[in-house]
C-alpha cells in the first residue's frame, strides 16, 4: 500500500479532531490526485506535528477530513543555520532546496563583498525561496519547514552571533586550517551550528578575518576550490554525517 500524500498546512487549521484543509493543495488534492471521500492524508503543521487523516467531505473552498492519528516528531541533532553568499538564480535555488533536504533549520541569504547578484525585489525573491522550502519538505519527508529569513548584509549577521559550548560558527574557506571532520568531531555537544558560504568568487581575506575575530574558525573542505553550490553541499552533507544520522 503506497504512503498517503504529504501536505503541510498551518497549525491553526488543526482544530480538535478536524482540518479543513485549504489553499494551494485544494487543487492538486482534488483536481490532480482526484482524492475523494475515505481516502487518507498526511498533514504536517511545520512545527513537527504530523495527522494522518481521513477525507470526510470535498467542496469547492475546502476539504473536510478527520484526524485517524496524531504524532510528534523530535527533530534529531544540532540547528543548522546556512548563511549563504546569494547566488546567480538557479545555483540559488538549488542551494536552498537541497539544502531543506539535508536538514537545515533556516536559510540566510548573504550579501557579501564579492557578491555579483542584484536583488531587485527582495520580498518577492525571499517568497519564492520559502516555497522552495516547502516543497522540497515536503517531497524529502520532513515535517518541518526551513525558515528564510530576510536578506542582509554578511557583516551585519557575523555581528549578530556568539560561539558558546554549544553553539558552533563555521566559515568554510580556501584558506582554512583545519579539515571541517575534524572540527565537527572535537565538538559532538554542539546544539547550534552556522556555516558561513560564499557566493561565486568566495570570501575576502577581510571578510575571513572578520568572521574569525567573532568566534568563526576557518575551516577546509578539502584541497580542491569548490563552487558556492558544491561548498554549501559539501558542508551540509559532513555535518548531517556527523551529527544527524
Amino acid at each position: 500500500m503506497s504512503k498517503p500524500p504529504r501536505f503541510f498546512i498551518d497549525p491553526s487549521q488543526a482544530s480538535g479532531d478536524s482540518i479543513t484543509v485549504t489553499g494551494d493543495d485544494l487543487r492538486h488534492i482534488r483536481t490532480v490526485l482526484r482524492k475523494k471521500q475515505g481516502d487518507l492524508l498526511t498533514l504536517l503543521d511545520g512545527k513537527g506535528t504530523e495527522y494522518t487523516v481521513t477525507i470526510t467531505d470535498i467542496r469547492k473552498d475546502g476539504i473536510g477530513t478527520e484526524v485517524i492519528e496524531c504524532r510528534q516528531r523530535e527533530r534529531h541533532g544540532p540547528a543548522i543555520t546556512l548563511g549563504q553568499g546569494i547566488a546567480k538564480a538557479d545555483r540559488m535555488d538549488w542551494i536552498v532546496q537541497k539544502a531543506t533536504e539535508l536538514g537545515v533549520s533556516s536559510v540566510v541569504p548573504l550579501v557579501t563583498e564579492r557578491t555579483i547578484v542584484k536583488v531587485k525585489d527582495e520580498e518577492k525573491r525571499v517568497s519564492r525561496w520559502q516555497k522552495i522550502c516547502r516543497e522540497a519538505a515536503m517531497q524529502c519527508g520532513r515535517t518541518d519547514i526551513p525558515k528564510v529569513r530576510s536578506i542582509r548584509p554578511l557583516g551585519e549577521f557575523v555581528r549578530t552571533l556568539v560561539s558558546g559550548a554549544e553553539t558552533l560558527l563555521l566559515m568554510p574557506w580556501e584558506e582554512g586550517g583545519e579539515p571541517l571532520k575534524q572540527v565537527l568531531r572535537a565538538r559532538p555537544a554542539a546544539r547550534n551550528i552556522v556555516v558561513l558560504i560564499g557566493p561565486e568568487g568566495g570570501f575576502s581575506r577581510v571578510e575571513a578575518d572578520n568572521a574569525r575575530e567573532k568566534g568563526f574558525l576557518l575551516v577546509s573542505l578539502g584541497p580542491t576550490i569548490l563552487r558556492t553550490e558544491t561548498a554549501a553541499l559539501a558542508a551540509l552533507g559532513m555535518i548531517g554525517y556527523e551529527y544527524l544520522l
